[in-house]
């Protein structure tokens, strides 16, 4: 099961990145704890990849154990008004699974391109919709292997924040608790919401997201774009021409080059405005 000096690049939606130098990716609860237990015996550093969307990977790679909870640790199914889900579950599966039997709540956050254990992590949101919103509960593993199981408040959520970022411990399983709803009207919000997204971001290039968090009543691609950054770039690296809050991999970018453009552009836009943005996207290994 744990496989050495894996490339990460074809993990993460950038398409960059250096290898891990041990990686599983487990089937079940039990196969998860093989893992931590794994990494205990070694004194590995760890980290949890899901679908990779909001990550950048450095060139080096990662120096200890990649857990990957994907496709292999994936299931949903619905209870009533409530979807339950595993941790590698797509989030668009579970927005397509709500719509379908008619339970509102996550209509909006069709087409984000990760996973339900990364989404309560972050409390994932988009167009006035996030997961803490709707989360009942959250179960996850520390890295002993004891199961922890916390209700919404418990995770403390807040703008793409929980307190499992600080926290030694693995998503599992996310229970959502719905409100019934037409099944057509909600199907029409979230195909609505789909073709916004491919109208206003550059879902054709690699690419994890939006790059750095809101600002506190400013909004992150319009100060970019405003200090004349729409279309900059280092290498092949490049501020999207689409969208301004996207850094975009044009063919053959490093992870170096898309920190050292993220690096200038958080620069410059304090320097034009006074605000310092904050990276929204995940950065591992050596930068």
């Amino acid at each position: 099961m744990i496989q050495e000096n894996v490339s990460l690049a074809s993990y993460t939606t950038f398409r960059v990145g250096g290898p891990a130098r041990w990686f599983a990716a487990p089937k079940s609860m039990d196969e998860i704890k093989d893992a931590l237990a794994f990494r205990k015996e070694r004194n590995l550093p760890l980290f949890v990849l899901g679908k990779g969307s909001n990550l950048v990977v450095s060139d080096h790679g990662f120096d200890g154990l990649v857990l990957h909870l994907g496709k292999e640790f994936s299931s949903l199914r619905v209870e009533e008004n409530r979807l339950i889900c595993s941790g590698g579950t797509l989030l668009h599966s579970a927005v397509i699974a709500a719509v379908d039997a008619g339970l509102s709540g996550i209509e909006n956050l069709g087409g984000i391109p990760g996973t339900l254990g990364g989404g309560a992590y972050i409390n994932a949101g988009a167009y006035d919709q996030e997961l803490c919103q709707v989360i009942e509960s959250v179960q996850s593993l520390d890295y002993d292997g004891r199961t922890v199981l916390r209700d919404n408040a418990q995770c403390h959520f807040s703008y793409r924040h929980s307190v499992l970022m600080g926290l030694p411990e693995i998503v599992v399983k996310v229970t959502l608790r719905l409100t019934p709803g037409d099944p057509q009207a909600l199907r029409t919000q979230m195909n609505s919401i789909l073709l916004r997204r491919r109208e206003k971001q550059p879902l054709e290039l690699p690419n994890a997201g939006s790059m750095f968090k809101r600002p506190p009543g400013q909004f992150a691609g319009a100060l970019i774009e405003k200090s004349g950054l729409k279309g900059f770039r280092v290498g092949d690296a490049g501020v999207s021409e689409k969208h301004a809050n996207f850094v975009v991999n044009y063919g053959h970018a490093t992870a170096q080059q898309i920190w050292d453009l993220t690096e200038q552009v958080i620069a410059k836009v304090q320097a034009d405005h006074g605000i310092r943005l904050e990276r929204e996207v995940i950065f591992i290994g050596d930068f």
